[in-house]
């Protein structure tokens, strides 16, 4: 076999063979640089009225709204995902210097994790999964949807 018709097999056997690699593409939920992201599943479906209460201050106190939220008027899902459910982004700079994510998800006042305010710091974790009847913070899919199983 000459080189030249060696090294076209190769090329050839090469791009089948990357063509046939598994692709992994990002979330829809993944949140761009600079935001953080919060997933909401309910095992329902029904995510009518359920919003996103957040706010800069400390949990169990009172705190500075973030930009166009109140109670009753929180911020709305962003998207779904078949597998996530709903999902929140919010720039991280919208909490304030700190960067702890203060949140409830609820809807009036049906609230989420328990009914208490959560947090998390936006500057390590960027993305966050909840479970509704679950007072757990999940940072990974993949632990959300095993706890959902287990139940």
């Amino acid at each position: 076999m000459t080189t030249k018709r060696f090294f076209l097999k190769a090329v050839a056997a090469l791009a089948l063979g990357v063509a046939a690699m598994p692709t992994f593409a990002a979330d829809a939920s993944d949140p761009a640089e600079g935001q953080i992201a919060i997933n909401y599943f309910r095992p329902d479906g029904n995510y009518a009225g359920w919003g996103l209460h957040a706010w800069i201050g400390n949990p169990g106190q009172p705190g500075t709204p973030i930009d166009g939220v109140d109670w009753f008027g929180p911020l709305k899902p962003k998207g779904k995902t078949d597998d996530a459910g709903v999902y929140w982004h919010v720039p991280l700079s919208a909490f304030g210097k700190s960067g702890f994510v203060n949140y409830i998800i609820h809807k009036g006042d049906t609230k989420e994790q328990g009914g208490k305010d959560q947090r998390f710091d936006g500057n390590t974790i960027k993305q966050i999964w909840v479970n509704a009847g679950d007072k757990a913070i999940y940072t990974s899919k993949e632990e959300a949807i095993k706890a959902r199983q287990a139940k």
